[in-house]
């Protein structure tokens, strides 16, 4: 049985004032607390840094792989995001850990897997995990994916009931992780990668909430678009892929959001910071530590 998030909520004094309108908003007041902000990468540049990075690994690196190590990074500089409604508190996670969603091509249907320790692994480390998980469900060998088959045996009332219950539990207590079912609640984050083969072109994109409150920040890559710009004095056709942020007004506001996107950004424009360490990962506009 393991604790994923501290035992202290973050004090009072340490929340800013409008986000605690937000943390204390009352039910009939139909707050919405979602913000979202999109932007854009350089395609060309991730994609020329992972066909390099690839020539030498062990395993295949994709820009999901990419966008799970951003975000660590990212929760490391704003440790404010990494972090668990639960009743009207607070609470920090003990560790950086990243949720990522896949197609589970056994059960065709979305499915969740937790990278811990993120900002702790390299890129190699982080594929490495998430592979080895996707090779998994597609042989049906995973305890999770057998416990999810139960699950799915179960008829809708005592579903209904069964999550209800939990819910209301998971909502107002500090819970520990009991099964592999609820693993993925030590995770402060949850990103998308959809960017796969025949995807449109993203205009917007708004990932939804869980229930249990366990999705405060989202972050979803789409797919690689062909967009003309300047150059010097001509035009030039440039690869770029729309990058949209989630985040909850209770735990962070549109600057700070702004910030950590801005961040992310960076990371993934200039692929080759993904694999410095964290003392030398900085936001942009600071200096890097000597």
């Amino acid at each position: 049985m393991k604790w994923p998030l501290r035992s202290r909520a973050v004090p009072n004094a340490d929340i800013p004032l409008y986000n605690r309108f937000y943390l204390h908003a009352s039910r009939a007041s139909h707050a919405d607390a979602t913000i979202v902000w999109g932007t854009e990468i350089d395609a060309d540049a991730l994609q020329a840094f992972l066909r390099e990075r690839n020539r030498q690994s062990r395993v295949v690196i994709t820009p999901a792989h990419a966008l799970i190590r951003a975000t660590a990074l990212a929760l490391v500089q704003f440790p404010a995001l990494n972090v668990r409604v639960v009743g009207r508190k607070i609470y920090p996670f003990r560790d950086v850990s990243v949720r990522i969603a896949f197609f589970h091509r056994r059960n065709k249907e979305i499915d969740l897997l937790l990278v811990q320790n993120a900002d702790q692994k390299n890129l190699q480390q982080i594929a490495q995990n998430v592979w080895d998980r996707l090779l998994q469900a597609a042989r049906g060998e995973g305890g999770r994916d057998r416990d999810l088959a139960r699950l799915r045996r179960l008829p809708g009332f005592w579903f209904r009931q069964l999550m209800r219950f939990h819910g209301f539990l998971d909502r107002h207590f500090r819970l520990p992780i009991l099964s592999r079912l609820d693993a993925t609640r030590a995770g402060g984050a949850l990103v998308n990668d959809l960017s796969f083969p025949g995807a449109p072109p993203m205009r917007s994109y708004k990932a939804s909430r869980f229930p249990d409150e366990s999705d405060t920040f989202n972050l979803t890559l789409g797919p690689v678009e062909q967009k003309v710009v300047a150059k010097g004095d001509g035009f030039a056709s440039v690869g770029i892929m729309p990058l949209f942020v989630r985040a909850d007004h209770r735990l962070i506001d549109a600057y700070q959001v702004g910030r950590l996107l801005d961040l992310v950004r960076d990371l993934l424009n200039h692929p080759e910071r993904l694999e410095e360490s964290l003392a030398n990962v900085a936001t942009p506009g600071q200096a890097k530590p000597d």
